[in-house]
């Protein structure tokens, strides 16, 4: 029997099994393997990208994500929350711990290991087009 492998992410604790089960339900439904991670949209990177360095509150990854974009992205707090649940549900973010000196009504979330998997893996996606774009002389080489 082999031994249960637990995540801990805040107060929560999910094992493989739990946080592996949303991302298995959306993957059977799309018809795609087990080594696929999710695809993710370009509000849903950012949000990934304003988790990498560690849990944080709606409002300030909605800040980081308009910040990070130079206002390209501005997401609503609709908009946002709704980005929010869809990753928790696909396993990407859980929901995290408040400081104690936070204010309660704040929801915190964490990134998860295969949220960190998917950000890495849209990273690399990213980079590929742009060796492309230099190659075909549609973007500045670096100097």
């Amino acid at each position: 029997m082999s031994a249960l492998r637990y995540f801990n992410y805040s107060s929560y604790n999910y094992s493989y099994e739990e946080q592996m089960a949303p991302i298995r339900r959306q993957m059977t439904h799309r018809g795609a393997s087990m080594t696929e991670l999710p695809s993710v949209s370009d509000l849903a990177f950012h949000i990934l990208l304003a988790l990498g360095d560690g849990p944080s509150h709606g409002y300030a990854i909605g800040r980081d994500v308009e910040e990070r974009s130079n206002g390209r992205l501005d997401p609503t707090t609709g908009a946002l929350y709704q980005a929010l649940r869809r990753l928790a549900e696909d396993g990407l973010i859980a929901p995290a711990s408040a400081p104690d000196d936070a204010d309660p009504r704040r929801k915190y979330f964490a990134l998860t290991a295969i949220g960190r998997r998917a950000a890495a893996e849209e990273a690399r996606r990213l980079d590929a087009l742009v060796r492309t774009a230099r190659q075909r002389k549609l973007y500045p080489q670096r100097a």
